[in-house]
């Protein structure tokens, strides 16, 4: 297993990375200041840890395809994000579902600029989503990142 974690670790592309390590600390210096507290250290660990959960999952679980990359998912994420943002007062949770939503943001920008459409994301669907919906799909995603981001600040 742990040559598994390690190669899943590597595998991840460096701007990822730094996207993800960027905006978790856009997220601390807004929130926090320049007044470092415990609850950062919670919110990192969490927000880290959310870089790779759904990678994790998906080695863990054999996930083919994954269910993770999908607006059915997505949708329903969202919702459980805008909860724990505003409700839970866990600080390793906050971090941890931000730091998912933005997985999942950039799987999705990423499907979009190589292939030009979100076509995996809609293949439970019975019948295809046009390119229209999915443009949107995108949009709505981008705007429900940063709804749950300033949630998060506030």
């Amino acid at each position: 297993m742990v040559p598994k974690l390690r190669a899943l670790i590597e595998r991840k592309p460096l701007a990822f990375l730094i996207l993800s390590i960027l905006y978790l600390a856009l997220l601390v210096l807004f929130r926090w200041g320049v007044h470092p507290t415990v609850e950062i250290l919670w919110f990192l660990c969490g927000g880290i840890f959310g870089i790779y959960f759904l990678d994790i999952a998906e080695v863990f679980f054999s996930l083919r395809p994954s269910p993770f990359r999908s607006v059915f998912f997505e949708a329903p994420f969202a919702l459980v994000c805008a909860f724990v943002v505003t409700s839970s007062g866990s600080m390793f949770a906050s971090g941890l579902v931000l730091s998912i939503l933005e997985t999942i943001l950039l799987w999705q920008v990423g499907e979009w600029r190589v292939t030009g459409a979100l076509n995996g994301w809609f293949a439970l669907m019975a019948a295809p989503v046009t390119l229209r919906v999915q443009r949107w799909t995108v949009i709505i995603s981008v705007i429900l990142f940063f709804l749950m981001s300033v949630l998060f600040v506030r």
